[in-house]
C-alpha cells in the first residue's frame, strides 16, 4: 500500500507539472536566462565603457591632459565635450551621460600657483552599477591629476627625479587579493546573485505547487492521494521538482565555471553535492513558510519576502560587518547563506571540505526542519478554509 500511495503521489506531482506550462518557464527558462544573462552581462570583469562628458572651462594644457587621461580609463568613455553646465546637467537628465567631469576656469594657474581649484564630477548614481564605475573613475582622474601637477611645480623649481617622485609617492603598495587577483567583479558577483536567483525560484514555485492546492480546494484529494500521510502528499509533489530544479541547478553551474572561466579549486562533486543540498534546502525552507502561514497569499510572500531580502541581508550588496547585529542575524536564516559560504570555501579558496562541513549540515537541517512543522499543513489540507 505505501508503495502504491508513492506512486500515486509522483504521477500526480509529474503531471501537474506537464499540464501548466507556468511551471516548465518557472524552473527551467527564467532561471536559465536569469544566469545566462548575468554571467554575460559581467563576461569582461566589470562594466566597461560607461558614457560620460567633460565641461572644460580652462582649456589649458593641464585641462587637456585630463581629458586625455579621462578618455584612456577603461571604465569611462568620454562621449561628449560641453560647453558649460547646464548642456552637461541637461545630458545626465535626458540619460545620455552617466556624468560629467567639470575643470573650472584659470584651472591650470590656480594649481600652479598653488591657490587650490576645485574640480568637480557629477554622477548619476540612479544606475548604481554604472554610477558607481562612473565615480571610481572620476575619482581616479581627479587623484592621478593632483599628482601630475604636484609634478609639474617641482619640475619648475629644478628638484631631482628621485626627490619628486619620493615626495609625490613616498612609499609604494603591493596588492595581494587572495581568490581573486585579477579584481574580476564577475568572481564575486556572479557567485552570489545567481545562485539567489535560483533560489528564489525555488522557493516560488514550491509554495506557489502547495498553495494552489489550498486555493483550489484540491488539497483533500492530495492527501488522499498520498493515503492521508502529508509526507508521502508532499514527497510526490517535490521530488519531481527537485529532479528538475537540480538538473537546472548543474546546468547553471556549468554556466558560471565552464562557460564563464569562474574559478573553481576544488573537486566538481563539492559543488554538485553542495547544488543538490540546495535545492533541497530552498524547498524544505518553502515548506516550512506554508506551515507557518498555511495560505496560498501568505506563504507565497513569506518566501518571496526572504528571497528578496536575501540579496542584501545575506552579505551579497553590503558586508556583513557592517550590518546591524538582527540584520546580520537574519542572513543565517535563509539556505542561501550557507550555500555562499561553501562557493568561498569551496570554489573560490579550494580549502579541505572537512572545514566546510558545518555549512553541508546547515543545508540539510533546513530539509528536515520542516517536518516538525508538517501536521499543521495536514490540518488544514483536512479542514480547507478559503480565504480570498
Amino acid at each position: 500500500m505505501l508503495k502504491r500511495y508513492l506512486i500515486e503521489s509522483y504521477k500526480r506531482g509529474c503531471v501537474q507539472l506537464v499540464r501548466r506550462p507556468m511551471y516548465f518557464i518557472m524552473m527551467v527558462i527564467v532561471p536559465l536566462f536569469s544566469a545566462w544573462f548575468l554571467l554575460n552581462l559581467m563576461d569582461q570583469g566589470g562594466l566597461r565603457n560607461v558614457p560620460v562628458g567633460i565641461v572644460d572651462y580652462d582649456n589649458s594644457d593641464i585641462s587637456r591632459r585630463i581629458y586625455r587621461n579621462l578618455n584612456a580609463f577603461e571604465q569611462v568613455d568620454v562621449k561628449y565635450h560641453f560647453s558649460n553646465f547646464a548642456e552637461a546637467k541637461k545630458a545626465v537628465k535626458r540619460g545620455e551621460v552617466m556624468g560629467f567631469f567639470l575643470i573650472p576656469d584659470h584651472f591650470s594657474d590656480d594649481a600652479l600657483g598653488g591657490r587650490q581649484p576645485v574640480v568637480s564630477y557629477y554622477v548619476n548614481y540612479a544606475y548604481f552599477p554604472t554610477g558607481s564605475m562612473t565615480f571610481k573613475g572620476f575619482k581616479t582622474i581627479s587623484l592621478l591629476t593632483t599628482g601630475g601637477i604636484v609634478q609639474t611645480a617641482l619640475r619648475t623649481v629644478g628638484m631631482p627625479k628621485e626627490e619628486m617622485q619620493a615626495a609625490i609617492l613616498p612609499y609604494e603598495a603591493h596588492y595581494h587579493m587572495r581568490g581573486n587577483p585579477y579584481i574580476n567583479y564577475n568572481y564575486y558577483l556572479s557567485l552570489s546573485f545567481v545562485p539567489c536567483f535560483l533560489a528564489l525560484f525555488v522557493m516560488l514555485v514550491t509554495a506557489f505547487s502547495i498553495g494552489v492546492e489550498l486555493k483550489t480546494g484540491l488539497c483533500k484529494q492530495w492527501l488522499r492521494v498520498g493515503g492521508g500521510s502529508i509526507t508521502l502528499a508532499l514527497s510526490g509533489k517535490l521530488v519531481p521538482q527537485t529532479i528538475v530544479f537540480t538538473a537546472v541547478g548543474w546546468a547553471v553551474q556549468w554556466l558560471m565555471y565552464c562557460h564563464a572561466g569562474l574559478p573553481l579549486n576544488c573537486p566538481p562533486w563539492h559543488m554538485l553535492v553542495a547544488m543538490m543540498l540546495f535545492v533541497m534546502a530552498n524547498q524544505g525552507f518553502a515548506v516550512l513558510m506554508m506551515c507557518v502561514a498555511p495560505h496560498f497569499r501568505y506563504g507565497s510572500t513569506l518566501c518571496t519576502l526572504f528571497g528578496m531580502l536575501s540579496f542584501s541581508f545575506c552579505g551579497f550588496s553590503l558586508p556583513q560587518e557592517a550590518m546591524y547585529p538582527w540584520v546580520e542575524t537574519i542572513g543565517f536564516l535563509v539556505p542561501i547563506k550557507y550555500y555562499f559560504l561553501l562557493s568561498i570555501d569551496q570554489a573560490l579558496n579550494g580549502i579541505p571540505i572537512y572545514y566546510s562541513r558545518y555549512y553541508y549540515v546547515a543545508l540539510v537541517v533546513f530539509i528536515v526542519l520542516p517536518m516538525f512543522m508538517v501536521w499543521r499543513l495536514k490540518n488544514v489540507c483536512k479542514n480547507p478554509v478559503y480565504l480570498p
